[in-house]
């Protein structure tokens, strides 16, 4: 192999030369002269053994052979020559070690011809280099290391990582010789390395990629010295600390992270990859070298200066494989195996996560063997990362994170994230939205303590997850089946749940089946076609919860609360309003069983939450605080009413701020005119009758609201409308949340969601967004995003109104309520259109898999008619669903 003074490949060298090579070629006779010249040097390697003749011929070889081209195809390749060539080796080394002065100048010319063989191509095959090392002759080209020139080491450094790769050293130890690998000759090349891979500021993307494989033979080559002596018995081992491999593997580390960066994308990915597959490989051994000689320390209970030096090794080994997750070299995979014994897997490009957990559990907690700067610097290289490699380095660095964290306890405890943490909260974000199933549980726990850490879509895919693991993990039990008519989904319900029983729990899947509305001829009532995969289910959640937002159990502040002045209002609600209980004598006075009813209707949010579905129904947020057990101050009381009763808010903020005065009125006509009781009593009901109005303390209905006690009027009844009068009916529909769902998921919702996002989650999205919906579409049987009847169908979608779009979307998918974050996150599946080849069908729906059958039309006037009586006429019913 051809190189300058500097360590840069010249034109000879095989690899970089071409037809553009201006070297003049020697004709097949002078190849024959050369021959013969190796012929007459042999001749007295073999007789007298005349130094001064051997010397010359050697000295008329290396001048002739710096013009001859070893070629750049095998047929231009001077076969006899190099054997010729390297049959002079052997007898030379045998010359040179018989000489009793070690100083004799034929060592220099010795160096200087395999040098030359080296250079002029002659040594390119695996054999070729093995021949050389047999002979020993190699050890000539060593003697600049001693007492040599720069230029001269370089060169020896070079022909030493030539040589080295002369077999297949990862599977294959036959014809690896001991002195080539002897300690003292390799330290002083591993010395040597740092400064072949220094590399000039002007370097350019080609240079770069010609000095990729330098860096690969100079880690491989450490590699395979460890695996040498590794592979030795106990006894005969050699001992290799740990640093001395360090400014070898910094400064090829400094070089790729330079350089990757300027040039990664013009070179091509195998020279761009391999030496990060080696520096990879090297580090998992050094890894398993530390690893092992930590635990064998702890074993043998030795001293405690010699575990702080191990401790430091670990640090350093971890400190590079920190550094190697900053480089954007594409590294996603087949994950590689455990650390075991033996040689690490060939063509990995990834760390193993356990080599950093394993080297992290094994380092005092006294200093961060990695400091946050440098993981900072980390995470915000993978911001722009694709989303597997920013979960294949999170996972790696996962051990880390607690500790780095725990810098930004304070901020973090205020619900505030600092700048320092801004990509991390990037990262880990992307990461946990779409890999929460199967994300280090460490980091899960770790990272949940800080919701502010956390997006909305983050949070939702951490409790998903653990709902799935809810499912996986119920009892073995047969389902339990529920069979109720359309008109009545909640018939017969309780009963089925057992919700007489207080401390039954249900932790077996739910199954759904409508009752047909006909019988067959023997008259027994017949059930819709098809099985429960997840849309009758769907269906059932969200007509069940519109029987109960639609009964007398709940009110919306849009009905005009009890305790202003009844009047005429339309109590229809909308599905999207804001729903409270009804307060508890009303509850009492409307439904008998209406403790059971809420019961009921808590196991109907629980069954969703599990099955992780939406429903069509906005709690007030003082409602859900108390079922999630989210604790409510005193002084929270009145914002909180901002969201559960808007105009009560308006005139409460009214009556505490005293600005009536500069009106002239007196608070007698403010609480008149606001349809507010005069004393401490509140009605609940708008019929008297019924239900007697209740006091706020005891007396009440005698104690005037004044100026002086207005404050603590409002305080009681803001207790009295948001606490003390729905206690019961929380109790209630807690009991019915917690048989389903289990306490330490209720407990997890609550330490990671504040009460907009579960509201948000329960809910789902306001309206629905037609371009979002025809987005996350997908295609089946013939069907495109382009085809006619297709851009029919979403025009038709455009021009219908919120109520049919939410009918449409029901009848599809078995649920009216839009995911939180879109449609995106539609469960089980996207939503799907089925081309069907037909122009006489209406439109059919398979509800488990969100999937729309949607034939053929030959017009948008006759899909337009067949989908809105689709719509109209069959409802909700299966049919082929």
């Amino acid at each position: 192999m051809a190189w300058d003074g500097h360590g840069k490949r010249q034109a000879g060298d095989l690899q970089d030369q071409g037809l553009e090579a201006k070297r003049p070629r020697k004709t097949e006779t002078e190849s024959k002269d050369l021959c013969g010249l190796c012929e007459s040097v042999y001749a007295q390697l073999e007789g007298p053994g005349d130094k001064s003749k051997i010397r010359q011929g050697l000295h008329h070889l290396i001048v002739q052979l710096q013009d001859v081209s070893y070629g750049y195809r095998s047929i231009d390749c001077k076969v006899a020559l190099k054997r010729q060539l390297l049959r002079l080796l052997p007898p030379l080394a045998k010359q040179i070690s018989a000489a009793s002065n070690k100083g004799d100048s034929l060592v220099e010319v010795v160096g200087s011809f395999v040098d030359c063989i080296v250079r002029s191509g002659f040594a390119q095959s695996s054999r070729d280099r093995r021949d050389i090392i047999a002979s020993g002759a190699w050890l000539m080209c060593m003697e600049p290391l001693k007492a040599g020139k720069p230029e001269d080491v370089v060169s020896a450094v070079h022909i030493y990582l030539h040589l080295s790769d002369h077999v297949g050293f990862y599977d294959d130890f036959i014809g690896m010789h001991s002195e080539f690998w002897h300690p003292s000759i390799f330290r002083e090349i591993l010395k040597h390395m740092p400064t072949v891979l220094h590399l000039p500021d002007s370097l350019q993307a080609d240079e770069w990629e010609l000095r990729c494989p330098d860096i690969e033979a100079a880690i491989k080559c450490l590699f395979c010295f460890l695996l040498f002596w590794t592979a030795k018995e106990p006894e005969n081992r050699f001992t290799f600390e740990i640093p001395e491999a360090l400014p070898l593997l910094n400064a090829a580390l400094d070089a790729i992270e330079k350089y990757d960066l300027l040039f990664g994308s013009e070179i091509g990915a195998k020279c761009r990859g391999d030496p990060l597959e080696e520096l990879i490989r090297i580090l998992g051994l050094l890894t398993q070298f530390v690893v092992e000689k930590i635990d064998s320390q702890e074993t043998n209970e030795q001293n405690e200066e010699v575990m702080q030096q191990l401790q430091q090794h670990a640090a350093a080994v971890l400190r590079l494989l920190v550094r190697l997750l900053k480089l954007k070299i594409p590294t996603c995979g087949a994950k590689p195996e455990a650390i075991t014994d033996g040689p690490i897997p060939v063509d990995e490009r990834q760390q193993d996560s356990e080599w950093i957990q394993n080297l992290f559990e094994r380092l005092s907690d006294e200093e961060p063997p990695v400091s946050a700067a440098c993981l900072m610097d980390v995470f915000r290289a993978m911001v722009d990362m694709p989303l597997e490699e920013q979960r294949y380095r999170l996972e790696c660095l996962a051990p880390m994170v607690p500790r780095f964290m725990a810098g930004f306890v304070d901020q973090l405890r205020q619900k505030t994230v600092p700048p320092e943490l801004a990509d991390f909260k990037i990262v880990m974000n992307n990461v946990l939205q779409e890999c929460a199933t199967s994300f280090a549980l460490e980091l899960l726990e770790e990272v949940s303590f800080y919701p502010c850490l956390l997006d909305f879509t983050t949070k939702r895919a951490m409790l998903h997850a653990q709902c799935d693991r809810v499912r996986l993990t119920q009892g073995s039990g047969d389902p339990i089946r529920i069979v109720v008519p359309r008109d009545n989904v909640l018939d017969g319900v309780c009963s089925t749940l057992n919700l007489q029983d207080s401390q039954a729990r249900i932790d077996v899947p739910l199954e759904i089946e409508f009752r047909a509305g006909y019988s067959d001829d023997t008259g027994n009532e017949l059930v819709d076609e098809g099985e429960d995969q997840g849309g009758p289910r769907r269906q059932w959640l969200d007509r069940a919860c519109r029987y109960f937002i639609a009964s007398d159990l709940f009110m919306s502040p849009a009905e005009d609360a009890a305790h202003l002045e009844f009047s005429q209002t339309s109590r229809q609600r909308g599905a999207r309003g804001i729903i409270v209980p009804s307060p508890e004598p009303v509850c009492q006075c409307v439904q008998e069983d209406w403790t059971e009813q809420f019961e009921l209707f808590g196991c109907v949010i629980g069954f969703a939450i599990l099955n992780k579905e939406t429903v069509p129904v906005h709690f007030g947020h003082n409602f859900l605080r108390s079922v999630f057990g989210l604790k409510t101050d005193t002084a929270d009381l009145l914002p909180l009413l901002e969201h559960v009763d808007k105009t009560l808010h308006t005139k409460l903020t009214y009556i505490l701020s005293g600005s009536y005065k500069d009106l002239g009125d007196t608070l007698e006509d403010v609480l008149e005119q606001s349809h507010l009781p005069r004393t401490f009593v509140v009605s609940e009901s708008h019929c008297q009758e019924l239900v007697r109005s209740t006091p706020l303390l005891e007396g009440g209905d005698r104690m005037s609201v004044t100026e002086e006690n207005k404050e603590k009027f409002v305080q009681l009844l803001l207790d009295r409308i948001l606490i003390s009068g729905v206690a019961q009916q929380v109790q209630y529909f807690q009991r019915g949340l917690l048989r389903v769902v289990p306490h330490e998921l209720v407990q997890r919702i609550t330490g990671i969601m504040s009460v907009k996002e579960i509201e948000l989650m329960l809910c789902g999205a306001d309206g629905i967004d037609v371009d979002d919906w025809e987005k996350y579409t997908e295609y089946e049987n013939g069907y495109t995003s382009e085809s006619v009847v297709v851009r029919w169908f979403w025009e038709v979608v455009r021009e219908m109104p919120q109520h049919m779009r939410a009918q449409l979307l029901s009848f599809s998918t078995g649920s009216s309520q839009v995911p939180s974050g879109g449609f995106r996150f539609l469960q089980p599946e996207l939503f799907t259109i089925q081309r069907v080849g037909v122009t006489d069908r209406f439109p059919a729906a398979h509800t488990c898999a969100n999937t729309l059958d949607l034939p053929e039309y030959t017009s948008k006037a006759v899909l337009e008619q067949h989908l809105r009586f689709a719509l109209e006429e069959t409802g909700d019913s299966f049919g082929l669903r």
